[in-house]
């Protein structure tokens, strides 16, 4: 009787997330390429960086720093703010931002502790 009710629990967990797991999915497999997380963990510790200053940190040319930071805004986890010439780059996702403290992403001055 009680296996009956968690497979009934299990079973019900996962239709109610089966319409968001592909947009779960994309935000995850960011997650997955050293590029795209060398990004969102630079972007964290330096919100608002130019791609210049990312793909430097990065070890990347602003072309392949650009492409990366497009697939993450596709997949909801940056945002750009255009200031001028320069495209400012911040974290747009809060999830994100925790799973990026759960993988030890360091804070500096530019982002303080919270």
């Amino acid at each position: 009787m009680v296996d009956d009710a968690r497979r009934t629990v299990a079973r019900d967990a996962l239709d109610a997330s089966g319409p968001r797991l592909p947009e779960v999915l994309d935000r995850l497999s960011a997650f997955s390429d050293p590029t795209r997380l060398g990004l969102l963990i630079a972007i964290h510790a330096a919100p608002g960086a130019p791609v210049s200053d990312l793909a430097a940190a990065a070890g990347l040319s602003p072309n392949t720093a650009t492409q990366a930071l497009q697939t993450l805004r596709a997949a909801g986890l940056v945002r750009r703010v255009r200031e001028g010439r320069f495209s400012r780059w911040y974290l747009s996702d809060e999830a994100a931002h925790d799973l990026l403290h759960h993988l030890g992403a360091p804070h500096s001055d530019l982002h303080p502790a919270h």
